[in-house]
């Protein structure tokens, strides 16, 4: 268990500063669950990666004619519920992220790990809707009848995959600077 003294400045009754400690880390939302949701937020993004790279592959047969819609229907259904909760995983991990690693360590120490935290968050709250919108597209989009839709539809996968792959890159590199307390 992390046990941590944080020095208060408070007023006292003259109007003089003084500074007191606080025993103890202050109450954070699932801290104690903290690495094991971090781990499985990378689990999930492993699988996210897995899934988008093979939508992928199979949106560059749209472009080259060959079309293997069953494959592309479930691999953006995966796409989005992976995304979905890897996402949530995320959140839910946040606020330990937030005070622990960024708080204390990050902003004072690896500004740029932090700064490229912001950017990953940024494009991963991107790709959520755009995986929502590919599986709904999925759905309807038949390439070999819709050809002037198959190549914004391969455009939309190969974005998906590419912020996955950011995604999940930039969020390695950032735990390796400084990862949850146990």
């Amino acid at each position: 268990m992390l046990t941590l003294t944080v020095a208060v400045l408070r007023v006292a009754q003259g109007g003089a500063p003084v500074l007191s400690a606080i025993a103890g880390a202050p109450s954070i939302a699932n801290a104690a669950a903290a690495q094991v949701l971090v781990v499985l937020h990378g689990v999930c993004g492993m699988a996210l990666v897995g899934a988008s790279t093979h939508h992928a592959v199979v949106a560059v047969g749209y472009l080259r004619g060959v079309y293997r819609v069953r494959l592309s229907r479930v691999y953006a259904a995966v796409t989005a519920v992976g995304w979905a909760v890897t996402f949530t995983l995320g959140l839910l991990v946040y606020p330990s992220y937030r005070y622990f690693v960024r708080g204390l360590y990050l902003d004072w120490h690896k500004v740029w790990a932090s700064n490229l935290f912001d950017i990953k968050e940024n494009f991963a709250a991107l790709g959520l809707p755009i995986a929502l919108v590919l599986y709904v597209l999925s759905r309807r989009l038949e390439p070999r009848e819709d050809r002037l839709l198959a190549g914004p539809y391969a455009l939309l996968v190969f974005v998906a995959c590419a912020i996955a792959w950011f995604a999940a890159i930039s969020g390695l590199v950032i735990t390796l600077q400084r990862g949850v307390p146990s």
